[in-house]
C-alpha cells in the first residue's frame, strides 16, 4: 500500500457505469454530461491532514483533481487536501 505525504490522500475511486434503464435510443456519439464532483473512500491519509480525514471517511472531491498513478501493476487514486469540497457523515 502507498503510504501518502505532503498533504496527499490515497482514495477507492470507481468511476460510475455508463448504463440507462430506458429504451430510449441515443446516438452513439451521445455523451453524458460529466460530473464534476465525485465520492470517494479513504484509504490512507497524511499525518498532516488538517481536517483529520480516516481510512473509511467517505469524501466529496473535485473529480478533475484525482491523479491516478500505476507503481508496480497496482493502481492508487490520490487527491491533495485542497481539492476535498466535503466529508460525508452518516445519519
Amino acid at each position: 500500500m502507498l503510504k501518502p505525504v505532503n498533504r496527499h490522500i490515497v482514495v477507492s475511486y470507481s468511476p460510475p457505469e455508463e448504463k440507462t434503464n430506458s429504451d430510449i435510443l441515443l446516438p452513439d456519439d451521445y455523451k453524458p454530461p460529466e460530473r464534476n464532483h465525485v465520492v470517494a473512500e479513504v484509504l490512507a491519509a497524511a499525518d498532516d491532514i488538517s481536517f483529520g480525514c480516516k481510512k473509511g471517511d467517505k469524501l466529496v472531491i473535485d473529480k478533475k483533481m484525482l491523479d491516478e498513478i500505476t507503481i508496480d501493476y497496482s493502481t492508487y487514486y490520490l487527491i491533495l487536501e485542497n481539492y476535498v469540497i466535503g466529508v460525508l457523515e452518516d445519519g
